[in-house]
């Protein structure tokens, strides 16, 4: 069973632990497997990975048929595994692996940037500019690591089998040079030549659309697939850290949020011309 990436396994596995358990004991279910409620509620959260071993002495304890077993055990072996993004130790800090390794295996990325081009969209030199100025200092051989991640993050729109993005921008992001003029107009480019993209629906919420549902700032949804399950999961960041939203209230809050500023937004087409007109202004 593939999962995606070892994130997505922990997460399904998480997943299917709790509704598995449903209602039952946590404390006797976490003495059966021999650890404490706190580890169980650590597992059941997606946090912390486990044997297959006490996997599979929870699922037998919950009462879970021996087929069914068999084909979630590969989930426990394969959220032991390490990670492409582990290799980027200093552009991943602990509270950013999770995104990581969601997205890197979403199906769906949906984001709203109202400041900056969003990470996945950003050229090397754009990128690169934003994170020197990461008020954390990092030093040269973060920075480029972190250019170097946004860069492998860009793979999931352009692999075989790209997810479909959904973003908007606000047109603020267009004008704001970052970097300096020649940086500003590569990304504009970038811009318009990613917008070409069937799997790319990228929309600039213009300055005329006037007030919006998300004037509390950026966030991302990822929608994902473990076991022939659909999840989704909400990122949204702030200054050291991100929250994770995944109850299905916090989801359809943003997933219709999402929708609303779509609507506002111009159309693809109109939103090439925007970009275009800021990149006529930026020569």
């Amino acid at each position: 069973m593939s999962a995606g990436s070892p994130m997505v396994a922990r997460l399904g596995l998480a997943n299917f632990l709790r509704e598995s358990r449903g209602s039952s004991s946590a404390v006797q279910a976490a003495a059966v497997a021999g650890f404490s409620k706190a580890t169980l509620s650590r597992v059941e959260r997606g946090e912390t990975t486990i044997s297959p071993g006490d996997a599979k002495v929870l699922m037998e304890h919950y009462g879970v048929a021996a087929d069914t077993i068999e084909s979630i055990l590969p989930l426990a072996y394969a959220a032991k595994e390490a990670g492409w993004w582990q290799r980027y130790k200093g552009a991943v800090p602990d509270w950013f692996s999770l995104f990581i390794g969601v997205e890197t295996a979403a199906h769906r990325i949906r984001t709203y940037e109202p400041e900056w081009v969003p990470g996945i969209l950003q050229t090397p030199d754009y990128a690169q500019s934003l994170i020197e100025k990461d008020v954390s200092a990092p030093s040269p051989d973060d920075v480029q690591e972190g250019v170097n991640l946004r860069q492998r993050r860009q793979e999931k729109l352009t692999g075989t089998a790209p997810a479909d993005l959904g973003a908007v921008v606000s047109e603020a992001a267009l004008y704001r040079v970052v970097g300096g003029s020649r940086v500003h107009r590569e990304q504009l480019q970038h811009l318009l030549s990613l917008s070409e993209r069937t799997n790319v629906d990228l929309r600039v919420l213009p300055f005329t659309a006037g007030s919006h549902a998300a004037s509390y700032g950026s966030f991302v949804i990822l929608d994902y697939t473990v076991v022939q399950t659909e999840y989704a999961l909400v990122y949204v960041e702030y200054c050291g850290g991100a929250i994770y939203l995944e109850h299905e209230k916090e989801v359809d809050l943003h997933t219709h949020t999402f929708a609303s500023l779509q609507a506002d937004a111009a159309s693809t087409e109109t939103t090439r011309e925007l970009i275009t007109r800021a990149l006529r202004s930026a020569a």
